[in-house]
């Protein structure tokens, strides 16, 4: 498979979505982007009783992320990180290029990895999600951006997902924004749609909730 290389920051929040109202709304109603007319909001989706994710951690590190999901192996690994960024004049983030890999078919013992990882150093972090998302389109030649669908393929985009959590039986939430491809034009085209979208958030995205999923993870085993 071809791996997808991205450019991403992310928050996560003690307690859950329906903790975190004022992000909650501004997620599904902020329009500071042109989009098209009777697109509707949002859908959530996922369910507290599907399958989660489970996450393979590796102690001590945070740049590479493993995750089995749906029946496919997801591995991560961080290319660079780009260091604290400020968005919209008040929210600071970490930056960091990604790339991913997605397997599917795999053999049975690499699924075992994900039930029994104790006594190979491995941790294994079963995460419930339930997820809403919205994505934007990033012209190339123009350096506009603009909202489409959330399931439109676009070859060069940013996905900004509101997620709510369960892990070890707590409830978090996470907010993140992942841009891809990650060609030479994408951190200009990334830094000024999330300044545009985060212009009208009032809950402050702090520095210290701005991690990756390994290092978050890591915190809370």
């Amino acid at each position: 498979m071809v791996p997808l290389a991205s450019h991403e920051v992310r928050w996560f929040f003690e307690g859950g979505v329906h903790q975190h109202l004022p992000l909650k709304q501004w997620f599904e109603t902020v329009t500071p982007l042109p989009r098209p007319d009777g697109l509707p909001g949002p859908e959530w989706t996922g369910r507290q009783g599907d399958q989660p994710d489970i996450y393979l951690l590796i102690p001590g590190s945070t740049d590479l992320g493993i995750k089995w999901r749906e029946g496919e192996l997801q591995i991560k690994g961080r290319v660079a990180a780009l260091g604290a960024q400020l968005f919209a004049g008040r929210h600071q983030g970490v930056v960091e290029r990604w790339i991913k890999w997605s397997y599917r078919d795999l053999p049975e013992p690499w699924r075992r990895l994900f039930v029994t990882p104790a006594g190979n150093g491995l941790i294994a972090v079963p995460v419930r999600k339930i997820r809403a998302l919205r994505k934007l389109r990033l012209d190339w030649f123009t350096g506009t951006a603009h909202e489409v669908a959330a399931d439109t393929p676009v070859d060069r985009g940013l996905a900004i997902e509101l997620t709510d959590l369960e892990c070890n039986g707590k409830a978090y939430c996470s907010l993140a924004f992942e841009a891809f491809p990650d060609d030479s034009g994408i951190h200009l085209a990334f830094t000024r749609a999330v300044g545009q979208f985060l212009d009208g958030l009032e809950t402050e995205l702090p520095l210290a909730g701005s991690l990756s999923y390994p290092a978050w993870l890591l915190q809370k085993v």
